[in-house]
């Protein structure tokens, strides 16, 4: 599953904390120049048009990510039915002691 997180920052301060408004100004026979604003980097802007200025879409406002669940974890395998002992740990003195055992057995 993929998810795609947008964050509009402002062009000017690049400030993520700030909300940023997007601009698009267009002129005659011109290509539209959009601008993404905070409003403190847009009140120039506005100052200058008064209230002809509208944001062509509304503020994308910075929410974290949605954490998916975590995954469930597979059960735990069985052990082997049949399990084989742990080698011995012994000292040389043990081994030649039983080794010496033996011998004198036979």
């Amino acid at each position: 599953m993929d998810v795609t997180i947008t964050v509009r920052r402002c062009d000017n301060c690049k400030s993520p904390d700030k909300e940023a408004t997007r601009y698009t100004l267009t002129v005659d026979e011109g290509e539209p120049v959009t601008r993404d604003l905070c409003d403190e980097d847009a009140a120039p802007l506005l100052e200058a048009f008064g209230g002809a200025v509208a944001p062509a879409s509304a503020p994308v406002k910075r929410t974290p990510a949605p954490r998916k669940a975590p995954a469930e974890k597979a059960p735990a395998k069985k052990a082997a039915s049949r399990r084989r002992g742990r080698t011995p740990v012994k000292t040389l003195e043990e081994i030649e002691a039983e080794k010496a055992a033996k011998a004198a057995q036979s």
